[in-house]
């Protein structure tokens, strides 16, 4: 956040607008009010703006009409002289702060002429709000917004340009930190943590700090029954009715009635408050509801309510979803015959969302159906005292059908959200009844950028009687899956989550193939726990499938004989797998077994060209098993991905004489595996004689380059013969990889004869190798003589001075094909970047990306 409102590249502090997203409870507002109190504390932008007018959204929602000069004096008003006058003098040091831009409002006309650009001129809140997002109010200051994904394609539709930025959950680390702090002894903290991990749907949820929070407050008592409770949680509705149940449960002082009396009365408060836009309550409104002065007191209502910042008697509740929750709860129980406060909150819950636009976004309506779980009536009457409304499940259900049905529905369905309710309320048979009609759905598991940590939600197709399954997209590797023009996907967010916990194993994916025809699609699984029953419902899709031709695995434990069952689907002559990724992805005691199940798949299956096994536990038997059918003439495999798979010299024999037998192998990919030289000379061996064209040889090309030097060490030695394949005639390697190789100046001569003779390799990296500035000069009489085809060289981190500047720059005046030159990391002084300069105006260099 200290960076965001940087000046640009020219030096310039032009006007600038940066969106901070994030989901409910995800900590919007602390990130905002940390940044206020670094900047006042000089710590960031300093220099850069003089006012901070802070405004939050919600609390000036009702307020009928206003203007920017309000806002600024109510701001500053402890500061004495005409402050306005000033700020109009430099508007240019001024950040607005827009705090939960608006969430409860229906937009009012979006007219360009409706807007204001006088500071003094009073408009609606919402116009008001609007004027300073499109820029016609201050068009020189900056503005930092704060937004649930909810109100994004609203926020989208005003911006001109911005910078988007996105609050991530708590860590691991993190969370572990926060609970730290909140129980008085590590060890009580501590317990509670790893007990919270055995739930794997909690422990998703909790890193919303909203919900560690509610976890923290409700389990200080430490008792036993608590924490098994805790355990059971599923779903965000979940949470909020055991951090409120539990509040009820420490009244002291008064009874039990009176406390639901204050909690119906909080009901009634919230939902009158959505109804009217209002999130900021006097004494008055609190006592229309029937709660007291005396109520308003008690340490009971401290868990829901607090005073307004700088107000005196104006309340509001302590986090905006407790609003958002205790409305559902409202007309969850609400009923003409026993709700007490029924006259204060006239309209339906229909009325409500349609009059807003939000339908299943809005927080309380996926509450609502939360609610409305079979499972949850029990608790919903302790805690509140009342029955859940015995017809409003039905009424839900078929409000729902009209609103997907309805193609002019005010609601924009989009999927996801739909997926969140259908999760809240746990039932499949429900579920079945009002599914939206989508394709496919690829459901993304983004652990930085997920708008949701409720856990995985249902996923399906109705397009036959059929389509149930749960996608999984791991996005947080910073790799987007290909998107051809005939795919199908509607990409949606979700979190990390059992597959179990959301489908039984007879819900299965089962696309039609016939209405699906020519539409090629990819899934991911991340991190899910699937067992053998999900992993055989999901095996009896692939072998009619014609449309399935990307299934990867990652991070995702699989039993032997789960992956028993997927393979005997593979081996199915009608499946069309064409690329197979089962990364991180075996169990270290089945890897031997499930690499006897993956042998025979390779054999049968003629469509699969890819293979990814990174990071599995194989060892040299495993590899053995593979090698024999990739060795058949059957496999087709184009591309093989071993990777940190515990490999040594023994299983390069057996690389190597498949390698001299393949016809299609393209790629290989050994990274991060103890090869040893004699390894990696069997792997030269079968370059030499390989019968394919093997374009990609990746040895050692570690993503973590603090692990690089505990990995493969090819050394001079190993290179050696490497350069030995690389002169033969057949050699057509194109990309070669010795990253961190431990290679030293003397591999140079190897390597500049090799250039001599090879004229397809293309890409080079020695990137973290002590090569120094004599035998780089050797290497340079290899890259400019007329064989080398070199497009790209990676020298970063070599040992480089100024010392080899002028032969580097002899290259770049004869080689005509290096458009990427990589010297980073390396002491080359001025006068060894003016040599290479001269070099870079010639003519005859085509240089792209020095």
């Amino acid at each position: 956040m200290g960076h965001v409102f940087d000046p640009d590249q020219e030096g310039c502090s032009s006007s600038q607008t940066v969106v901070l997203q994030g989901c409910a409870g995800i900590g919007k507002r602390a990130v905002v009010h940390k940044f206020m109190f670094d900047w006042a504390a000089g710590m960031v932008t300093p220099g850069r703006f003089d006012y901070l007018i802070y405004v939050n959204c919600r609390e000036i929602s009702h307020i009928a009409n206003l203007s920017a000069a309000d806002l600024i004096t109510n701001t500053c008003q402890d500061i004495d002289g005409p402050i306005l006058d000033v700020i109009l003098v430099y508007p240019e040091k001024l950040l607005f702060i827009l705090d939960g831009f608006p969430e409860l409002q229906h937009p009012v006309g979006n007219l360009e002429e409706d807007l204001s650009a006088k500071p003094q001129e009073q408009k609606p809140v919402e116009t008001l709000l609007r004027s300073f997002v499109r820029k016609k109010l201050f068009p020189e200051s900056s503005l930092l917004i704060t937004a649930r994904p909810a109100t994004m394609k609203k926020l989208h539709s005003l911006l001109k340009q911005s910078i988007q930025a996105e609050i991530i959950w708590f860590t691991n680390a993190e969370k572990r930190a926060y609970f730290l702090s909140q129980f008085s002894g590590d060890n009580a903290a501590m317990r509670v943590f790893y007990e919270l991990q055995q739930n794997q749907s909690l422990d998703i949820m909790s890193s919303l700090p909203i919900i560690s929070w509610m976890i923290c407050s409700v389990l200080q008592s430490q008792e036993d029954g608590d924490r098994s409770l805790m355990r059971s949680l599923q779903t965000m509705t979940d949470v909020y009715l055991f951090y409120f149940s539990k509040c009820l449960k420490t009244l002291t002082g008064i009874s039990v009635w009176k406390g639901q009396s204050c909690l119906w009365g909080l009901c009634s408060l919230a939902a009158e408050g959505l109804q009217n836009q209002q999130v900021l309550f006097e004494v008055c409104d609190l006592r229309r509801h029937g709660i007291g002065v005396y109520d308003i007191n008690c340490t009971f209502l401290n868990h829901f309510l607090k005073k307004s910042e700088g107000s005196v008697n104006v309340y509001t509740f302590l986090h905006f979803s407790f609003q958002e929750f205790l409305t559902a709860v409202f007309y969850a129980l609400k009923n003409d015959g026993n709700w007490m406060f029924f006259d204060q909150v006239g309209k339906t819950w229909q009325e409500i969302f349609q009059q807003y636009g939000k339908g299943f976004s809005s927080l309380t309506i996926q509450f609502l159906f939360g609610l409305l779980c079979k499972g949850k009536g029990k608790a919903v009457e302790t805690t509140f005292g009342r029955k859940v409304s015995p017809g409003l499940r039905e009424e839900l259900l078929k409000w729902t059908e009209k609103e997907i049905k309805d193609k002019y529905s005010m609601l924009q369905i989009e999927p996801m959200d739909l997926f969140h309710c259908l999760y809240e309320i746990q039932e499949e048979e429900y579920a079945e009844k009002i599914i939206v009609p989508v394709e496919a759905v690829e459901v993304a598991a983004t652990p930085a950028s997920s708008t949701s940590p409720a856990p995985s939600v249902l996923v399906a197709r109705p397009g036959s009687s059929e389509t149930w399954t749960c996608f999984c997209r791991d996005c947080s590797c910073g790799r987007k899956a290909k998107r051809t023009p005939r795919a199908r996907l509607l990409q949606a967010q979700a979190s990390l989550a059992s597959l179990d916990t959301v489908l039984s194993s007879r819900m299965a994916l089962s696309l039609s193939s016939t209405s699906s025809q020519g539409k090629d699609v990819s899934s991911r699984l991340y991190r899910c726990l699937i067992s053998p029953a999900s992993c055989g419902a999901l095996a009896a899709v692939l072998s009619p499938s014609q449309w399935l031709t990307d299934l990867e695995f990652r991070e995702t434990k699989l039993e032997a004989s789960a992956l028993k069952l997927l393979c005997e689907a593979l081996k199915d002559p009608n499946c069309k797998l064409q690329k197979l990724k089962l990364c991180a992805s075996f169990l270290p005691e089945s890897s031997e077994v499930v690499c006897n199940y993956l042998a025979s798949v390779l054999i049968c299956n003629p469509n699969l060209t890819e293979l990814d096994l990174s990071e599995n536990p194989l060892g040299d038997t495993g590899v053995k098993y593979l090698c024999e059918s990739l060795r058949h003439s059957n496999c087709k495999v184009e591309k093989l991905d071993l990777s940190t798979c515990y490999l040594t010299d023994a299983s390069c024999m057996e690389l190597s004489s498949f390698l001299q037998v393949s016809q299609t192998l393209k790629e290989l990919f050994v990274f991060a595996n103890t090869l040893g030289d004699i390894g990696v000379q069997h792997l030269c061996e079968g370059l030499q004689h390989a019968q394919g064209i093997i374009e990609s040889l990746v040895p050692e090309l570690h993503p973590e380059p603090d692990k690089a030097a505990s990995n493969n060490k090819i050394e001079d030695l190993g290179l050696k013969w490497l350069c030995e394949g690389l002169k033969q005639p057949d050699c057509q390697l194109k990309d070669l990889a010795l990253w961190t190789c431990h290679l030293t100046g003397e591999c140079c001569q190897d390597l500049c004869n090799a250039l001599y003779t090879n004229e397809y390799l293309r890409d080079l990296d020695l990137s973290d190798n002590a090569l120094g500035d004599e035998d780089m000069q050797v290497l340079c009489e290899g890259l400019k003589h007329p064989s080398c085809k070199l497009q790209t060289l990676w020298l970063a981190e070599c040992h480089l001075t100024d010392a080899c500047c002028g032969a580097l720059a002899s290259v770049l005046n004869r080689n005509e094909n290096l458009t990427l030159l990589d010297l980073s990391g390396n002491d080359l002084k001025d006068f060894g970047v003016q040599m290479l300069c001269d070099a870079l105006i010639q003519p005859i260099c085509k240089l792209q990306t020095f």
